[in-house]
């Protein structure tokens, strides 16, 4: 699975993402690449956890770590997504 991949696999789900929100799970795919043999819903869980464990590791935050948070649920709902998708049980 190549960074290509990942990225039209997000370009076809619907509803679209808000503007925000797609830049940003980009950009996480420009931060972690994939490993050469991980399946996807094993890809996007990994970018969700490792979001989450940014979030996190900065308890002072605040505002702006809204859409690390966001980027982290959304990569969590892929991950069973995709999942449901290889299993055929959308």
């Amino acid at each position: 699975m190549t960074r290509e991949e990942v990225r039209a696999w997000l370009h076809a789900r619907k509803p679209a993402p808000p503007d925000a929100l797609r830049v940003r799970l980009h950009r996480a795919l420009d931060e972690v690449p994939p490993a050469p043999a991980s399946r996807l819903p094993a890809y996007l869980a990994q970018l969700g956890h490792q979001l989450l464990a940014d979030v996190t590791a900065r308890p002072g935050g605040g505002r702006e770590l809204a859409l690390d948070l966001l980027a982290a649920d959304a990569f969590a709902t892929y991950a069973f997504e995709a999942q449901a998708e290889e299993e055929g049980t959308t």
